[in-house]
C-alpha cells in the first residue's frame, strides 16, 4: 500500500502548528507561536493569510521540507455551517464560508484557505478535519435563561476528538463506546462532555463562554458588559475583539504567552 504524504495545518489563536506525515509516521513538526501584538495589526482574520503562509514556508525551508508531491493538505477548518464531526473536502462553498467566516471569526478559518491554496499550487487534495463548527449538542444543552438566545457548539473539536480517540486506544476501547469529559487548554479553553463519540455539551469558545483564557475574556457579569457596549468608548468590533482576541491574559498582562508570566508574592507586611 502507498504511504501517502500528508501535510497538516492547524492555525490557532496564538500559534500555527504544522506537520508532515509519510503514512502514519510524522517526519516533521513545528509549533510557531505568534506575538499577539503582531496579530493585532491585521484588521480581519483572513488578512493574516499571507503572513501565516509565509511563516509556514519559512519553517518548511528551515526544516529542509518541500510541499512538492504532497498527496493531501489536511487542515483545521472554521467559519463553516454547523456540521457533524468528520473529514470534509474543501470545495468552493466551503472555501467561501471559511474566507468570510460565515458563522464565526476565528483563526481556524485560515486552515481551509491555506490547504486549498497549497493544493492548487503544489497539487494534491485539500481537506478540513473536525473543525470548531462541529455541532453534536443535545437540545437541552442549547437552552439559556433568555428566550431567543441559545448556546451554540463552538469547540476545539479537532483536539477534543483526537484526545478521545487516543485515550480509547490506550485503554483498548473505541472512542464511540466511551463517555468522557475532555478539556482543551490553549489560546481558548473548552471543557466538553463526550457521549458515545458525540460532543453533547461544552462552552462556546467563540462567543465568550467558559473560563478566562490567554486571549478570551470568558464568562462575565452581563450588566457590566452592557454598560461597556453603550459607553460610547468602543465600537462593536472592538467589543467583539475584547471577547475573543484581546481579552483574558492579553488584556491584563499584554501577552498571551504564559511562559513570560511570573507570579511574585509580596513579602511586605502592609
Amino acid at each position: 500500500m502507498k504511504a501517502y504524504r500528508v501535510f497538516a495545518i492547524n492555525p490557532g489563536s496564538t500559534s500555527t502548528k504544522i506537520a508532515m506525515f509519510t503514512g502514519e509516521d510524522m517526519v516533521f513538526f513545528r509549533n510557531v507561536t505568534h506575538d499577539a501584538e503582531r496579530l493585532k495589526e491585521f484588521k480581519e482574520i483572513s488578512d493574516q493569510f499571507e503572513y501565516r503562509k509565509e511563516t509556514i514556508l519559512e519553517e518548511l525551508k528551515k526544516g529542509d521540507q518541500s510541499l512538492e508531491g504532497v498527496d493531501a493538505f489536511s487542515a483545521r477548518g472554521g467559519g463553516l455551517v454547523n456540521i457533524e464531526g468528520g473529514v470534509y473536502e474543501v470545495g468552493e462553498k466551503l472555501l467561501e464560508h471559511a474566507t468570510i467566516g460565515f458563522t464565526v471569526k476565528h483563526p481556524a478559518i485560515l486552515g481551509a484557505q491555506l490547504a486549498s491554496n497549497f493544493a492548487k499550487e503544489y497539487g494534491g487534495q485539500a481537506f478540513v478535519v473536525n473543525p470548531p463548527d462541529v455541532d453534536e449538542f443535545i437540545d437541552v444543552a442549547r437552552v439559556t435563561g433568555l428566550k431567543g438566545v441559545y448556546r451554540e457548539s463552538r469547540v476545539h473539536a479537532l483536539n477534543q476528538k483526537e484526545v478521545g480517540i487516543r485515550y480509547g486506544k490506550k485503554i483498548g476501547k473505541k472512542y464511540e463506546d466511551l463517555n468522557l469529559i475532555i478539556c482543551h487548554i490553549g489560546g481558548g479553553i473548552s471543557v466538553t462532555a463526550h457521549r458515545k463519540g458525540k460532543m453533547i455539551d461544552s462552552n462556546d469558545i467563540a462567543n465568550g463562554d467558559g473560563p478566562m483564557a490567554p486571549t478570551r475574556c470568558g464568562q462575565l457579569p452581563v450588566k457590566n458588559v452592557i454598560a461597556m457596549c453603550f459607553s460610547g468608548k468602543y465600537s462593536e468590533k472592538e467589543m467583539y475583539d475584547k471577547l475573543t482576541k484581546t481579552g483574558g491574559l492579553v488584556d491584563h498582562l499584554n501577552t498571551s504567552d504564559t511562559r513570560y508570566i511570573r507570579y511574585e508574592k509580596s513579602c511586605r507586611n502592609d
